[in-house]
């Protein structure tokens, strides 16, 4: 599940929050899914759980700056001022053959898709964005909790854990646009201070 956000847009020269989301599925166990595309990769092509200089996973003893939004400028609109890709993934893996698998669940943010303009770097805008990775966190963790449970005696492991994924999706969509239309994209500093705490608590 990967997600691009651009949250912020020109307005009478005040840059103003603003969100385009939508989700490119990653699937799992010996493949995984592009939505988006409707192709199919074999899973050691899928992204990796290690943070490299062009990708890093969510830490709680670090926050996103906008040295961390490497890409090159795209013209999502005229007035778009940045861009966030982030994403949930999970894929399977066993210890020693024959073993129990296991299913690791990751949150990855990727620097080279993620820009912003040099006019737009609004510490503001950085704190609603830095809110889109903390709820990518928080339902990381809520799919990793449900993965733990997964029974893999199933008669379809791969539809199983799909159908699991998927739920938690609807639920971290539905997270998300709440999170937009209370915070008006991050112009509301009132509700965007509430949710910062909120998710710092469940985090």
């Amino acid at each position: 599940m990967q997600h691009k956000m651009v949250c912020a847009v020109r307005s009478g020269g005040v840059y103003a929050i603003f969100l385009v989301f939508f989700i490119c599925a990653q699937a799992t166990i010996a493949s995984a899914k592009d939505a988006k595309e409707g192709a199919t990769v074999k899973a050691a092509e899928a992204v990796a759980v290690t943070s490299t200089a062009a990708e890093f996973q969510w830490n709680e003893h670090s926050r996103l700056s906008w040295d961390d939004f490497k890409g090159n400028v795209q013209p999502e609109t005229e007035r778009s001022a940045a861009a966030t890709h982030c994403g949930i993934g999970f894929r399977t893996k066993t210890d020693c053959p024959g073993g129990k698998p296991k299913v690791v669940v990751y949150n990855t943010f990727y620097t080279s898709k993620s820009w912003v303009r040099p006019d737009a770097k609004m510490p503001e805008i950085l704190v609603h964005e830095q809110g889109h990775f903390d709820l990518c966190e928080i339902y990381t963790r809520k799919l990793r909790a449900r993965m733990e449970l997964f029974d893999f005696s199933a008669a379809d492991v791969r539809t199983a854990l799909m159908n699991i994924y998927d739920e938690v999706s609807r639920e971290y969509e539905n997270r998300q646009q709440a999170y937009e239309q209370e915070t008006v994209h991050g112009t509301n500093f009132t509700q965007q201070k509430r949710w910062s705490e909120m998710m710092s608590a469940q985090l």
